[in-house]
């Protein structure tokens, strides 16, 4: 039986440890509870002994977090206060608390309750890339935007297709709560809605559509009957030309153009059905004369912008001068630490991906309306493709839509949404991303473990693939530094300073075995580092030199659990200048992890 103890007396510690030891149990000790959660969610164990009077997080703290991850892994509780009312009062509320006992330990008791404990079929839980929520009705509060950070959400996604700003602000101020009380950087995604092409009102809510007939689309505003119909966006009917098809509620519904005008289109129904009020249209044959961005999108940006969002989201891009755009709009705001996200699902996008790329912070596959605008067989090809450029060319990627679309409804995913998140991941995505699943799920926190478990298990068996290993190889030939870590194989984590923020994206992308520790005195830059596949950000406040840097680094990964006393860790500077003013270009330093007092 796997035991994991977490007691902060040494004394203790040891004592407890050897007994359990002494009985055949096998026993990993730790004394806080960041790091009892840490190994819990790393590795497998079949009962937790636990204090209560603990530094960084206590034993409530911890018992709440493993309920979020674990909720059935039994937890036994020892302490000098088990027989104080409230103790006792909360501990009551705990469902996996197996049973409380008073210190100094009776072992005979503790012996009693451990043979009674099944073997658990739990498996540790621990995560390189990086999980995209929604946050909507289902989990706008703070209790349960923390437990979503707890069960390995990295990235709050705001949908400025619905809501309010004062809505959102509010949501806002609630995950900016939930990360100060797990401390625990979250980056804040503003996603602006673009020009959504949508169907006016229908009389009666909705119509039908009968395949063969026609029916006329009007610029001007009309209540929609089964013979005509007019659009929030009367713009495209100069664009539309004959021939061209309209598909209607993604692409459930089909129109064919047969004839233009100056104030109407007419089209023949090529496959009808009902049509409800304000669904999406999508042209995937128009070229559209529509900005990316609209008023709305501006409005929107500014509020993003006053309340300094992490990342910005466009979507429906088509050329890399769009993003160039924003970016130029953020830069004059004087707001240059936000970064701006390119959503590929229209056709133009794919035909330009390579200069979208590089002028983006970061690449979202938006497989919904991609799939719409593009045949469908031909989607899964894209996303790996565009996995892969992103990859080489350093820029995160996230992969967005229905990953586990059935979980909006449902407890447990589908077979194929689990084979859809596990590919993802096998291809190199940096993120995957959950939409309606947590805006308005039945149960956003266990879809977010849900997410969490299927990550980890593909990526203990994913390798690195022989085209990626050559790329990285030529690229670690212009790095000195990459080309010497990439060199050491026993590390068991690298600590990385890095004050200019170019060097962490090339460890996310060759390191994916060891974690990165981003240790940085910037909350900006450790929020943006979350996107970041396999990068752990650690914020210190201090104003330290370099060697208290590293040092405070250590102590905090220690904190965390991260890394344990006697590891070999690898130590990587990017630019600095050093005391003496002579410009260095990076530093590798190896070293042994100190004892130290956490």
């Amino acid at each position: 039986m796997q035991i994991l103890l977490l007691e902060d007396s040494p004394a203790v510690q040891l004592l407890t440890k050897k007994r359990l030891e002494k009985e055949g149990y096998k026993v990993d000790a730790v004394d806080n509870g960041q790091q009892g959660f840490q190994l819990a969610t790393s590795k497998s164990y079949d009962v937790i002994v636990s204090d209560i009077e603990m530094p960084h997080w206590d034993g409530f703290k911890f018992i709440e977090a493993m309920q979020v991850v674990c909720p059935h892994l039994p937890i036994i509780i020892v302490s000098s206060s088990e027989k104080d009312p409230a103790v006792v009062e909360r501990l009551s509320k705990k469902h996996n608390v197996l049973a409380v006992l008073a210190k100094p330990l009776d072992f005979n008791t503790l012996f009693t309750l451990l043979g009674k404990v099944q073997r658990q079929k739990y498996q540790g839980i621990s995560k390189k890339a990086r999980i995209v929520c929604t946050i909507g009705p289902a989990c706008d509060n703070v209790d349960t935007i923390g437990k979503m950070i707890v069960a390995g959400m990295d990235v709050a996604r705001l949908n400025f297709s619905h809501g309010s700003h004062s809505q959102h602000g509010e949501t806002l101020s609630a995950i900016r709560l939930a990360e100060k009380s797990w401390n625990r950087p979250i980056a804040v995604l503003q996603d602006l809605c673009g020009p959504k092409i949508r169907t006016g009102e229908m009389e009666g809510g909705q119509i039908t559509l009968t395949a063969g007939k026609k029916i006329s689309i009007q610029k001007t505003q009309v209540l929609g009957t089964s013979a005509r119909i007019s659009t929030i966006t009367p713009e495209i009917i100069d664009d539309l030309e004959v021939g061209e098809p309209i598909l209607l509620d993604d692409g459930l519904l089909e129109l064919k153009v047969i004839e233009t005008g100056d104030a109407e289109v007419i089209c023949e129904i090529m496959v009808g059905g009902v049509l409800k009020s304000s669904k999406g249209m999508n042209l995937p044959g128009t070229l559209l004369s529509l900005p990316s961005v609209t008023e709305k999108d501006w409005l929107d940006l500014d509020w993003g912008l006053e309340h300094s969002v992490d990342y910005v989201a466009l979507s429906f891009v088509r050329t890399a001068e769009e993003i160039r755009s924003i970016k130029e709009f953020i830069r004059k705001s004087g707001k240059r630490d936000i970064r701006v996200i390119a959503k590929i699902e229209k056709p133009e996008a794919v035909n330009n991906i390579r200069e979208i790329i590089e002028v983006s912070d970061g690449i979202m596959i938006a497989r919904g309306d991609m799939g719409v605008e593009l045949p469908a067989p031909r989607v899964p090809r894209i996303q790996q493709e565009i996995i892969r450029l992103c990859w080489q060319m350093n820029t995160p990627v996230i992969t967005a839509t229905q990953m586990l679309d059935s979980m909006t409804t449902n407890s447990r995913p589908s077979r194929a949404e689990v084979t859809d998140v596990s590919t993802a991941i096998g291809e190199g995505t940096d993120a995957v991303m959950l939409s309606q699943e947590t805006a308005t799920g039945v149960d956003p926190v266990n879809v977010v473990r849900t997410m969490a478990a299927i990550i980890s298990e593909e990526e203990h068996y994913a390798k690195m693939d022989p085209e990626q290993l050559e790329s990285l190889m030529e690229e670690n030939l212009s790095n000195p530094v990459l080309t010497a870590v990439s060199g050491f194989k026993n590390s068991a984590a690298t600590l990385l300073l890095d004050a200019t923020g170019t060097l962490y994206p090339a460890l996310s992308k060759w390191s994916r075995t060891i974690p990165s520790i981003l240790v940085t005195k910037s909350l900006k830059v450790a929020r943006h580092a979350t996107l970041y596949k396999n990068i752990i950000p650690l914020i210190i406040k201090e104003d330290l030199d370099r060697d208290q840097t590293v040092l405070r680094g250590i102590k905090m990964a220690l904190q965390f659990g991260i890394i344990r006393e006697g590891d070999l860790i690898s130590v990587v500077e990017g630019p600095r200048r050093t005391k003496s003013g002579m410009n260095q270009n990076g530093a590798l330093q190896i070293m042994v992890v100190p004892k130290t007092e956490v």
